[in-house]
């Protein structure tokens, strides 16, 4: 073998090296940019609340309020998932997954759109809890149903904690977008919500 035989060998080499080189920092670039995508599109999608009343209590005067809430999921597992995925979800979560049989930690902040003047509480509250979901038509897809128990975290105006438990009962149809929720709180001041549930993937 000459000088000449190796000399191109040895270009031919590098040549075939930094394509697959640049192919590999092409493909890796895509797929991160695909990720950046996937999650900001994700992220201004939950951005949108999901509308409901909230009851209002005291002085011997009641009242429903008009108030937002979003969801937030940071973990769920799927009870139907392929075996050959992880059936833990985190944040980002599979319809599918969901409403076909599972169950997750949620956080829910909400707001209401004006004062509590009857139970004299701060428009804001959070509530964090676990929910399970069980479908009943079409593998969750046409019907399914949610029970789940939650903490609700709130002030009064006075400042002073006027915390809560509660129980969470919904109905999700249309690939689990839109759904009904209904909320049973164990306080005089909000025992009841009510509202729709609008979840965009």
């Amino acid at each position: 073998m000459n000088f000449f035989s190796v000399t191109i060998r040895i270009f031919l080499l590098k040549k075939i090296f930094f394509i697959i080189l640049f192919f590999f920092i092409v493909c890796k670039c895509e797929s991160q940019e695909h990720n950046f995508v996937k999650w900001t599109s994700w992220a201004l999608l939950q951005a949108f609340p999901s509308p409901f009343f909230v009851h209002d209590e005291g002085f011997n005067s009641s009242r429903l309020q008009f108030a937002l809430k979003w969801n937030v999921t940071p973990f769920n597992y799927s009870f139907n998932a392929n075996e050959l995925v992880s059936p833990v979800s985190i944040l980002m979560v599979n319809p599918i997954r969901r409403y076909g049989g599972s169950v997750e930690l949620f956080l829910q902040p909400e707001w209401a759109l004006s004062t509590y003047r009857n139970s004299g509480m701060k428009r804001f509250a959070l509530n964090g809890g676990t929910r399970f979901y069980i479908p009943v038509s079409e593998g969750g897809e046409y019907l399914s149903v949610s029970l789940g128990v939650k903490y609700k975290f709130r002030k009064n105006l006075n400042g002073f904690e006027k915390n809560s438990t509660g129980l969470e009962f919904g109905v999700y149809t249309f690939f689990g977008i839109i759904g009904f929720q209904a909320d049973y709180n164990f306080t005089s001041e909000s025992r009841y919500n009510l509202g729709i549930t609008i979840r965009y993937y």
